[in-house]
């Protein structure tokens, strides 16, 4: 479960979140839409903690600003932008798997699947990759983890046509009950995957629709 309550924030003159309250049950699929500087990024990063805000956001009842270490435990995230990691991508798949507790098998497994072989790439700075790679890469690190909630900032925007089709099937193949958020341009792709969609307009949310109950109705 994911309680945000009454989230705003501002960036001196610029009101990037005005109020925002939205209840995320588990088992949800979530699409974040609006254009740019309507505010879902910035959604995205107070709910991964990465910034200051006024307002409450819990996960599973742990509050991300006061408890971050319970509550981001159970979250995995693909950022947007690449962070410039100087590290090799071995050393960086052998840390991400320590930290998270899995073998870093998982990780080959699920790059592989996306057409990134890790043996090929491991000795290369991850910052030297090809967007391509990295994404793949940042996307293995995530599906390879089983959290409770996978945050997606644009996951796909720098995949081929085959590793975005790999990706949507291992999301599809995670569990019933995890939830997943993603904020993406391509939303057409997203479309058959997600059961909500929550619109964002210059930091007001102003649409929320159940899209299983419109399906529902429309059948």
């Amino acid at each position: 479960m994911i309680e945000i309550q009454n989230v705003s924030k501002a960036f001196a003159a610029v009101h990037a979140l005005r109020d925002i309250s939205i209840q995320i049950r588990p088992g949800e699929r979530v699409a974040f839409v609006g254009s740019n500087g309507s505010g879902k990024t910035t959604l995205l990063r107070a709910l991964l903690g990465l910034l200051r805000f006024s307002g409450r956001i819990t996960v599973h009842g742990f509050d991300v600003t006061r408890d971050p270490l319970h509550a981001l435990a159970r979250v995995a995230y693909i950022p947007q932008v690449a962070p410039p990691i100087e590290a090799s991508v071995r050393e960086v798949v052998r840390a991400h798997a320590t930290l998270r507790g899995i073998d870093s098998t998982a990780v080959s497994d699920c790059a592989s699947r996306l057409g990134l072989d890790l043996g090929t790439a491991g000795t290369a700075r991850f910052r030297d990759l090809s967007g391509g790679m990295r994404q793949k890469l940042l996307a293995s690190l995530a599906l390879a983890t089983p959290a409770d909630v996978l945050v997606c900032d644009e996951p796909t925007a720098n995949l081929d046509s085959s590793a975005r089709a790999a990706f949507l099937q291992q999301l599809a193949e995670r569990p019933g009950e995890q939830i997943a958020i993603f904020c993406s341009h391509r939303l057409e792709e997203v479309d058959h995957f997600v059961d909500r969609v929550i619109e964002l307009r210059e930091g007001k949310l102003v649409g929320d629709e159940r899209l299983r109950l419109l399906r529902a109705v429309a059948s």
